[in-house]
């Protein structure tokens, strides 16, 4: 029987596929899977966009870091993590402490192909720059991850291979 020795979070900027890779590589690994800005949306009954206006930057990262222990509580299984899971040091801590974190690493240009809509990611709808983004949250997710997987240009099924040879080869996942 498949098994997860502790959680996965999948970690990284916005647009770089960490809910998609998720999803695919629960169901690949037979494992569960639990995404943390769903987990926002069902919690508060509104869209991170929403929360992010309604509350303010600081109450929505509060949020987030709720939303994310709370996620860790449901494990072990791959859980997406919201881009700015990073930017509170609760965050931080938690990602370090209570599972296996992967940065799934993309240059910002090649993450905001991926976007759909502007108007789903709070600091972009709010006419920040992604670059900027990138630059400020890049330390935070190098210090959190206990792998970095390069997704750049990947398929999903590609870069869910490259992750699972990582759990593979640390002992995360064994089947």
């Amino acid at each position: 029987m498949p098994t997860l020795k502790t959680n996965v979070f999948l970690v990284g900027i916005m647009g770089v596929g960490k809910t998609t890779i998720a999803r695919r590589l629960a169901r690949m690994l037979g494992v569960a899977a639990v995404d943390v800005d769903s987990y926002m949306r069902n919690m508060y009954h509104r869209d991170s966009s929403r929360l992010f206006k309604d509350m303010g930057e600081e109450k929505f990262r509060a949020c987030e870091v709720h939303a994310l222990a709370a996620c860790a509580d449901l494990g072990p299984a791959i859980v997406s993590c919201s881009e700015g899971a990073v930017a509170m040091p609760e965050g931080r801590r938690i990602l370090t402490e209570r599972g296996f974190a992967i940065f799934l690493d993309s240059s910002c240009d090649g993450a905001m192909k991926r976007i759909r809509s502007l108007r789903t990611r709070p600091l972009l709808a709010q006419g920040c720059d992604a670059h900027s983004i990138m630059d400020a949250r890049r330390p935070m997710l190098e210090e959190v991850a206990c792998a970095c997987v390069d997704v750049e240009g990947l398929s999903t099924t590609e870069a869910c291979a490259r992750v699972t040879a990582v759990l593979k080869g640390r002992g995360i996942y064994v089947k």
